[in-house]
Formats: structure tokens, C-alpha cells, sequence
């Protein structure tokens, strides 16, 4: 059983059919909402969510090609569905598909920038079926900004986990550079900056989902690399293919010291390998795997007598340049 720690309060939003489309009148009326705070739980309907205190503003969000979108909303705001929950608190967002982000509670909850809404109308009409029924937004009258990485889309459920616990990954080589939990998972949100494997172990295959292995190495593997205020942000051109061709060793290393290395010349611009974070659409379970592992997809042929392991608990990557 999974454990919830000291919260006691687990909050789960489902939603039934996703066919929204046209007008408000024309909604499916049997999209429900059911919201659990420990013992109790009541299901809404759209109608029913409207009768809350719903705020309409707009929000801009900027998309993965840097294009940016501004739309008027409504929605209920983020706080009132989750209730007065520690600022540390883990939000974690599922959409229908599977797809989860997590999200620090105190984020949601601070109107200071605009407020976080589940939205369920867009310019004054039900989502597409592509996005809706209910989004994650921000709004307000300054007209805030937010990236689209963190506008969770065709919400299912939410859940308020327990502590946010801040995590980084370091990788060092010319330069080191420490990524927060907030940049990764911001980096993970986005399609653009992922990759997916299949990884068999024990005779069961899943799915990992996170950062090529060589795109974070392109950080530090030179004096060429984005600048630390673009979080998570790729150019072809910062990995150094001649670094690459000595083939130094990538030392991978987790909480405990324990470290796999590998050449750069066997990863290098290769998407197989992966600083993962999600396993068949959900993030890890950080009590079994740590909050990220290095995993290799089972179609890479490694060179002979080169054996090769994933490495849970993973927080460093190391260069020997």
C-alpha cells in the first residue's frame, strides 16, 4: 500500500466521458468530479462545479516552440478543491491518458502571480477533446504568464501525496551544474525534451520516460551550453562531438555511492539512454527507485563484455574529461 505520510488527506478528482464539445449547454452532462478528503467525498457534475465560486480571467501560457497563447478562462480555483494542505504538500496530477505531473502545493496555493484554477472553458466553451474536460491554469487580471509544462491538460485526478521534498541532480565536467526538482519535472512536462524506452527486467517490459542521457552531458562536456535561467532547454549545437570521440567515461552515481560508468563515444546523441523519471506514464515511486534512475533501452547492443546496469537513487553525473 502506497504510503501517504502524516497529510491525511488524499484528494481525487475523476472525471467520466471527455466528449465536450460545442457550447456550456451542450456539455456531457455525466463529466463528474468526486472529490475525497479523508472519510468523506462528494461527486460534482459541471453543473454542480459552476455553482462554486468559479473566477474567469485570462492566463498566457508559452508553448514548447516559445509561442505564446493567451485565452480568458473559468474555473474553480485550485484551493478550494484541495482544501487548507501544508505549502510542502506534493500535488499530483494525472490526466486520462496516464500522464502525471507533480506539482509543490505552496505554488498552487499563492495568489501573489495569479490564481490556479481547474479550468472547464476556454474563451467561453467546453475544452476539445484533446485538452479537456478540465485543465490547469493560471489567471488573473495582470494577465500572468506560465509555461505550458505546467498547464496539465485532460485532468483525471489529483492528489495531495504528503511532504514536497526538493531533490537535484549535479552533473559536473568543464563547469557543474545543479538542477532543481523544479526544473526537471518542468523538463519532463514538456514532449520536446523527452524520450521514452522500453526496459525489460526480471521478465516484465515497462516503459521509462525522462532527459537523454547526452542532453544533459552537452551542459557540461564544454564552455558551450544554455544559460541556467532557461531551465531545461536543448540546442543540437552545445553537445561537443569532438569531447565525445575521446570517449571519456560517465561515471553514473546514486545516493549510496553505488555508480555504473559509460563511454561518451556509446551515448552520444543517443535518446536509448535516459535519466528517467517516469515508468508506463507514472512518476517513480521515490521509496523503491529514487526519484530518477538511469535506464538504457533493451534494443542497445552494448560493445562485447561491456556489461551496463540502471542505477536507482540516482544524483550524480560525473565527466572525466
Amino acid at each position: 500500500m502506497r504510503k501517504w505520510g502524516n497529510l491525511g488527506l488524499i484528494l481525487a478528482v475523476i472525471f467520466g466521458s471527455l466528449a465536450v464539445l460545442g457550447h456550456a449547454d451542450d456539455a456531457n452532462p455525466e463529466a463528474i468530479a468526486t472529490v475525497v478528503r479523508g472519510d468523506h467525498s462528494r461527486s460534482y457534475t459541471i453543473e454542480d462545479l459552476e455553482r462554486l465560486d468559479t473566477v474567469t480571467a485570462q492566463g498566457t501560457f508559452t508553448r514548447s516552440s516559445g509561442t505564446e497563447y493567451t485565452a480568458t478562462y473559468t474555473g474553480v480555483p485550485v484551493s478550494a478543491l484541495i482544501g487548507n494542505v501544508a505549502a510542502e504538500a506534493t500535488v499530483r496530477v494525472t490526466a486520462t491518458d496516464g500522464y502525471s505531473m507533480n506539482y509543490q502545493a505552496g505554488m498552487l496555493l499563492d495568489p501573489s502571480e495569479g490564481i490556479w484554477i481547474l479550468a472547464y472553458k476556454e474563451n467561453g466553451a467546453p475544452f476539445d477533446e484533446d485538452t479537456g474536460p478540465f485543465r490547469i491554469v493560471q489567471v488573473g487580471e495582470e494577465t500572468p504568464h506560465f509555461t505550458s509544462a505546467l498547464s496539465a491538460k485532460m485532468v483525471a485526478t489529483i492528489e495531495v501525496l504528503g511532504t514536497y521534498e526538493p531533490y537535484t541532480l549535479t552533473v559536473v565536467g568543464v563547469v557543474t551544474r545543479v538542477f532543481t526538482r523544479e526544473e526537471l519535472e518542468a523538463g519532463n512536462g514538456c514532449p520536446c525534451h523527452t524520450a521514452t524506452v522500453s526496459v525489460t527486467s526480471k521478465g516484465e517490459t515497462h516503459a521509462y520516460t525522462g532527459l537523454p542521457l547526452w542532453r544533459l552531458v552537452a551542459y557540461v562536456d564544454d564552455e558551450a551550453f544554455p544559460p541556467a535561467d532557461k531551465g531545461i532547454h536543448y540546442e543540437d549545437e552545445d553537445f561537443s562531438d569532438a569531447s565525445a570521440a575521446n570517449a571519456y567515461e560517465i561515471a553514473l552515481v546514486a545516493a549510496d555511492g553505488y555508480a555504473q560508468t559509460v563511454s561518451s563515444s556509446l551515448v552520444a546523441r543517443d535518446d536509448r539512454f535516459l535519466v528517467a523519471f517516469k515508468r508506463d506514464g507514472a512518476f517513480l515511486d521515490p521509496e523503491s527507485d529514487g526519484f530518477m534512475r538511469f535506464v538504457y533501452d533493451d534494443a542497445v547492443e552494448l560493445p562485447e563484455g561491456g556489461g551496463l546496469r540502471s542505477v536507482k537513487f540516482l544524483t550524480e553525473i560525473l565527466l572525466n574529461l
